[in-house]
């Protein structure tokens, strides 16, 4: 199965794409503090201040717990694919940082996903 974890701003509106969309606005923002303002979720600076809260990690082994469980739901019924989104105010921040976490974790387990960052430029 191919997974695709994808981050977004939902000022910009929701992701249609997606199977499942995970709201991050609840967690602690980037945004506001001023040396991490104009980073994004791929700089460890702003993943490690988004997951310092407790209740922000558990909110994503939650998410990654429910998601292996849908995951092998899906497979035994022969789905190829699973698009699972992110979003947070303006998508730079929170989402990405989520997005990078579970598609790592899926990586880690041995699952075939990609990250994409809507709402974010990334430069070669």
């Amino acid at each position: 199965m191919k997974i695709e974890c994808r981050s977004f701003g939902f000022k910009n509106g929701a992701d249609a794409q997606s199977d499942f969309i995970f709201d991050v606005r609840c967690l602690p923002n980037p945004y506001y503090i001023e040396n991490l303002k104009n980073m994004t979720g791929l700089d460890k600076p702003v993943r490690d201040y988004v997951l310092g809260e407790e209740k922000s990690c558990q909110y994503l082994e939650k998410i990654i717990e429910m998601l292996l469980m849908v995951i092998s739901i899906k497979e035994s019924a022969n789905v190829d694919k699973l698009t699972v989104s992110f979003g947070c105010t303006g998508g730079h921040h929170r989402s990405v940082t989520f997005a990078v976490m579970v598609c790592k974790a899926l990586c880690k387990k041995g699952y075939d996903a990609v990250c994409f960052h809507r709402d974010i430029e990334i430069e070669d």
